[in-house]
């Protein structure tokens, strides 16, 4: 894996300045969330953003694979040199990565607070004839969102659910 080299995400005394724009054709960079690696070739990774930029999409994929098992917490997603332009080329996460950005807690009690937040606050409104405007205008707003995240959570167990019984078969 001689061909890995270590590229900050931004660097601006560099033309051009972003991680993409410096990568050569056939090139792959591996971009990381959560845990990172702390060393590539037994050279400290910076504090700022980088990614690690391997000379083939297999070397790229090779170094990820062995990245997320170091580091189980670890999301390692592969993009060429279009960047983050749709979805990565190979996306590799360890045995403990949260792969949700938001997570399942979240959903459910800030779902289901915002929910009966907005419900609480349109039964005042209602109750009070229309006339106290802010209510129904928070509730309007609040309900939805509400309803957003609660639905996400549900089609993920769901989906989650859905898998398990096929993998069971």
């Amino acid at each position: 894996m001689s061909t890995l080299r270590i590229l900050p995400l931004y660097d601006s005394s560099h033309q051009p300045a972003n991680w993409n724009e410096r990568m050569a054709d056939g090139e792959a960079a591996v971009l990381f969330t959560g845990d990172r690696p702390e060393e590539l070739n037994g050279t400290e990774t910076p504090d700022a953003g980088f990614c690690v930029v391997a000379g083939s999409l297999a070397e790229g994929e090779q170094y990820a694979r062995e990245a997320v098992a170091a580091q189980p917490k670890m999301i390692a997603r592969i993009y060429d040199r279009r960047g983050m332009v749709g979805a990565p080329l190979a996306e590799f996460a360890g045995s403990q990565a949260n792969r949700s950005e938001i997570s399942a807690k979240f959903r459910r009690w800030g779902g289901g607070s915002l929910f009966v937040v907005g419900v609480l606050l349109g039964a005042a409104e209602l109750i009070s004839g229309m006339r106290i405007n802010w209510a129904g205008m928070l509730a309007a707003r609040l309900i939805p969102v509400g309803v957003i995240l609660l639905l996400t959570e549900l089609g993920l167990v769901l989906g989650a659910r859905r898998e398990r019984k096929r993998k069971q078969a």
